[in-house]
């Protein structure tokens, strides 16, 4: 019993260290993008859109990084041009990433459901 639990331990620690190494993967690769659409006078951050980001930054973000998961730009500092708040989803992960002011915060969550529940509609 002991050894079952710790073995889901480590592999939930493990599962977390790779969606945290690709979250920051897509981060950097977003950082990029954006980087080469400052030339056109835009930026990938757009909250009017999907996800917070500007028509074209997916293609441009996949050329990049190898993304499995989905990302969602939560926040953008337009005056310093970078990202101070991202989500990025894979499987049962998730990965937060916060800045402010210079400090930088990424958090792993691990979503687990408890149960469903459904009922006809009469």
């Amino acid at each position: 019993m002991i050894i079952t639990a710790l073995a889901a331990f480590i592999k939930l620690k493990a599962g977390a260290r790779v969606a945290l190494r690709d979250a920051k993967d897509v981060q950097m690769a977003l950082e990029t993008t954006d980087v080469e659409m400052y030339a056109s006078g835009k930026t990938i951050y757009n909250p009017q859109k999907a996800y917070g980001i500007e028509d074209g930054v997916k293609e441009k973000v996949e050329e990049i990084a190898f993304v499995e998961g989905k990302y969602y730009v939560t926040s953008y500092n337009l005056a310093s041009r970078e990202i101070t708040g991202f989500k990025y989803r894979v499987g049962n992960y998730v990965v937060y990433y916060n800045k402010s002011n210079d400090k930088v915060k990424w958090d792993v969550d691990y979503i687990l459901r408890v149960y469903t529940f459904e009922d006809k509609d009469e």
